[in-house]
């Protein structure tokens, strides 16, 4: 087996969701926690809710910035708590506010449970066999502020030099300043550094903003291979084959 990596590659910074795992249901978190209040919704119509740009309110010239918000576990919960709150009125739930407050708490709280998400089969043997070559993994994600317990209760933490969350890092991708977070931590300069994740605005363009190459992954054929200008895989075992 060989490297589909380029040879001087001593570092892959990976996405998480729809890269290396994915919540087992992110809208049946809606539901259930709306349920244990005795609120009705469904993932149809949560999935169908026409709604702005979630991040809008904290978008900036180089990707969302929230740093006031990650300050601490408790202060970004209420981003999270008012993205599920514009969410489930988008669905159709009608409320008294504090039923709807209860349920973004458990929303948010949901969320940060490693038992609501899953890996994909092809991640750890494509991170062992990185390993045994020498080249050392990351995580870099737009996601909630337990990220780094979610990869620690799915027993892969030690496959990792480090974890970093745009929840903690105060920013999103593509937002350069995440990814500039990310080459410190993993101490490699940006030409020994790669990006792997599914989304092209997010990782590819971002990965891009600070000179750095990336690999998009796409599990799900939602692109087209001739519309993009990066390497195209559909599982990580590719990395490696």
């Amino acid at each position: 087996m060989h490297l589909m990596l380029p040879p001087a590659v001593r570092t892959v910074l990976f996405d998480f969701d729809r890269t290396l795992g994915q919540a087992k249901s992110h809208f049946g978190m809606y539901v259930r926690a709306a349920a244990e209040h005795g609120v009705e919704v469904s993932e149809a119509a949560l999935a169908e809710a026409e709604l702005d740009d979630a991040w809008a309110p904290w978008m900036t010239p180089e990707g969302p910035a929230h740093p006031e918000a990650s300050k601490s576990e408790a202060a970004f919960a209420e981003v999270r708590r008012t993205i599920a709150a514009d969410r489930l009125r988008g669905a159709g739930v009608d409320c008294d506010q504090s039923t709807l407050d209860r349920i973004t708490e458990r929303i948010a709280a949901l969320e940060g449970e490693p038992d609501n998400y899953m890996l994909y089969d092809d991640s750890v043997p494509a991170l062992e066999a990185l390993a045994r070559r020498g080249v050392q993994s990351l995580i870099v994600s737009n996601h909630v502020w337990r990220l780094p317990e979610i990869i620690r209760g799915l027993g892969v933490s030690a496959r990792f030099e480090g974890v970093i969350t745009s929840a903690r890092a105060g920013v999103r991708k593509p937002n350069p300043a995440i990814f500039e977070a990310a080459l410190r931590l993993a101490d490699t300069p940006v030409d020994a550094t790669i990006y792997v994740g599914d989304s092209y605005k997010h990782d590819v363009e971002g990965a891009r903003g600070v000179g750095m190459a990336s690999i998009l992954i796409d599990r799900e054929a939602r692109y087209a291979t001739a519309e993009v200008d990066v390497p195209v895989i559909k599982t990580l075992t590719e990395l490696v084959s």
